[in-house]
């Protein structure tokens, strides 16, 4: 084992939990494995499956996270490929080839595309040594990215042999949704392994603050070192980045709507240290491991405490201090209350949206797409005059109901294939001589182009012709309706596809009860984080780690909750004794939250504050679930 690591990796010795999880892989047990953001998930499947003999298949739910660690893991000389929207049937096929005949070590695919026939059927032919589930969480209607087709996963067990494991992995799994992981994947006694989710290095604050720009200005000069900003909405990226470069911080924006090489390079500077700060949407983040960000902040307030925890845990992954600073207005909780209200559309939006897209891509009624291809969704809504929000979130409820799958944006190369040739080309040639300088430049460019689509790009054509694009791009065209090339150029949108076959909008099954649910379980999330924004009287961390379950941690001490008891000068014992009176008084008779019982007659709110901070450290106040105070019944505190 150690032997595989040091060979692949180059490491000495594995973190801590690492080397059991992969124990229990090894012996052919299930298992799950909770680890914080930043705690090395992939190699707790990557390392068993170079040890195991046959292909590790990896279901992941994002494109761009599965390019990222195919692309490690060629690096370090280990073959894999990753099954995704952005490939053509023919490419799927080259493959899903390698792995069944070929030396493919590992697998990777999409929840979705294990559904597919075509991959139902090499699965069964290929030796499959393990099955890993990255993100597990979104198996789970509690989780906070759910995704319907994760629940469908362990029916490939059914295709495989007895005694193929499966492993699920995540960093954000509260106890309910690890219950539905073990559930969902059919784990009867599988080996659980969590680590804590305390980060001792990571000092959590959240920040009053109307003055947020003024304020973020502040944290970054002083801080210093690699940092995120987080913000909520695209625009938001270039303006803020504007800000700080005006203020002389290097600081590059980066969010989905961006073109591929634009984001590669953003992060790739950032990387690289050449620029200190990221000003991004929730784009950014997944897969990226960069050790030295000395700090994450929000200038807005997530939809999730997972989300939160996840984005916040970027920061200070090489164990030294970082800081999370969540930056609040006093109207920012109801607005985001507020967005998260309208994610869940009627019924009504959904099926007019669903007609739309019926006549947008022009299918009729019985049609079943299952080859993904390019959506634009600014166009579609702006076609159909739907506010882009307003269609994406329609979408996700048809998603949810399996009637379409929506992939996110993701860059697909320019792809040509030769339809035609020997004689039948050469006469082409002779009789069409105005496309043969084109035709030969991409048999001289390119190798494989008559054996299936290879990757081209269309500037380096065009410099080797000694054209401009735009001869080269009408060239392809005619060339394409001439049936000589099959030619995609290349795009950065998401992909959608139909699972089902279209049916008639009025038709579609979308209980009200899955939408109303679905809503509160939304409504629930955000709750949860405001009262984590509002709670000032819990340890930030404590609160934290407590969401996902783990008990009986202590208070960190650095955050900006136990800097204010630090700073919090001692009252007598007679003001104690009393202030403690009334406020159990208060409590006997209505229910209280935090923040009624700050204000009692005749005491300075301060003083009551610190009283508060005492019965929590104390055990003698209990926080609900719905954020109301309970009186512990105990003995008193020493």
């Amino acid at each position: 084992m150690i032997n595989v690591l040091k060979k692949y990796w180059g490491y000495a010795s594995f973190r801590p939990l690492q080397e059991s999880i992969i124990e229990s892989v090894v012996s052919s047990r299930d298992t799950i494995a909770l680890l914080p953001t930043g705690g090395g998930k992939s190699l707790c499947f990557q390392v068993p499956g170079m040890m195991l003999d046959g292909v590790c298949v990896v279901i992941s739910p994002l494109i761009a996270l599965m390019r990222d660690q195919v692309d490690n893991l060629k690096k370090r000389g280990i073959k894999a490929v990753a099954v995704s929207s952005a490939m053509n049937k023919r490419e799927i096929d080259y493959a899903l080839d390698n792995a069944v005949y070929g030396d493919t070590k590992f697998l990777y695919l999409s929840p979705e595309r294990l559904q597919s026939e075509l991959l139902k059927v090499r699965l069964q032919k290929m030796k499959v040594s393990m099955i890993a589930v990255d993100e597990a969480h979104c198996i789970s209607q509690w989780g906070h990215d759910f995704r319907p087709a994760y629940r469908k996963i362990a029916t490939v067990r059914e295709l495989l042999p007895s005694g193929v494991p499966i492993i699920a992995l995540t960093a954000t799994a509260t106890p309910e949704v690890v219950t539905d992981i073990r559930e969902q994947l059919e784990m009867k006694k599988p080996g659980f392994f969590q680590k804590s989710f305390t980060r001792e290095n990571l000092i959590y604050v959240v920040q009053r603050e109307n003055d947020k720009l003024y304020r973020m200005l502040n944290i970054v000069k002083r801080v210093g070192g690699s940092g995120i900003v987080y913000v909520g909405a695209r625009k938001e990226t270039v303006r803020q980045a504007n800000l700080l470069r005006s203020n002389g911080i290097s600081a590059l924006p980066y969010h989905a709507g961006m073109k591929h090489d634009e984001r590669t390079a953003a992060q790739e500077m950032w990387l690289n240290g050449k620029a200190q700060v990221v000003v991004a949407t929730n784009a950014f983040g997944m897969g990226i491991d960069k050790p030295d960000v000395r700090f994450v902040i929000h200038l807005s307030i997530p939809q999730s405490i997972e989300a939160y925890f996840q984005e916040a845990g970027r920061g200070g992954r090489d164990g030294r201090k970082s800081y999370a600073v969540l930056l609040v207005s006093d109207t920012d909780c109801k607005e985001v209350q507020r967005r998260v209200g309208e994610q869940v559309p009627d019924h009504k939006e959904v099926r007019r949206v669903y007609r739309a897209l019926c006549n947008h891509l022009q299918l009729a009624i019985g049609t079943q797409i299952l080859e993904p291809f390019p959506f634009h969704l600014e166009a579609f809504a702006k076609r159909y005059n739907f506010k882009p929000l307003q269609a994406y979130h329609a979408l996700k409820m048809l998603e949810m109901g399996e009637y379409i799958t929506l992939s996110e944006a993701v860059h697909s190369p320019s792809r040509l294939r030769l339809l035609i040739r020997d004689k039948d080309l050469y006469s082409f040639e002779v009789g069409n001589p105005k496309y043969a300088a084109l035709i030969q430049t991409i048999l001289r460019s390119y190798e494989g182009v008559f054996d299936q689509p290879v990757r081209i790009k269309e500037n380096t054509i065009a410099d080797r012709l000694g054209k401009g694009n735009d001869h080269m791009h009408e060239q392809l065209n005619q060339l394409v309706k001439m049936k000589v090339i099959e030619y995609q150029r290349q795009s950065d949108q998401p992909f959608i596809s139909f699972p089902r076959h279209r049916t008639n909008p009025d038709e579609l099954k979308l209980k009200s009860g899955s939408l109303r649910e679905h809503r509160d379980r939304l409504l629930k999330k955000v709750g949860a984080m405001t009262a984590y924004v509002e709670n000032d009287i819990l340890c930030r961390s404590v609160q934290l780690v407590n969401y996902f379950g783990e008990a009986n941690s202590t208070p960190c001490g650095y955050c900006d909750v136990c800097l204010k008891r630090k700073k919090a000068s001692e009252i007598s014992e007679s003001n104690r004794a009393e202030i403690r009176n009334r406020i159990e008084e208060k409590i006997r008779e209505n229910r209280c939250s935090m923040d009624n019982l700050k204000s009692i007659d005749g005491f300075k709110s301060a003083d009551v504050t610190k009283v508060l901070y005492w019965m929590v450290d104390n055990g003698l106040l209990r926080l609900n679930d719905d954020h109301s105070v309970a009186l512990v019944a105990q003995a008193d505190a020493k």
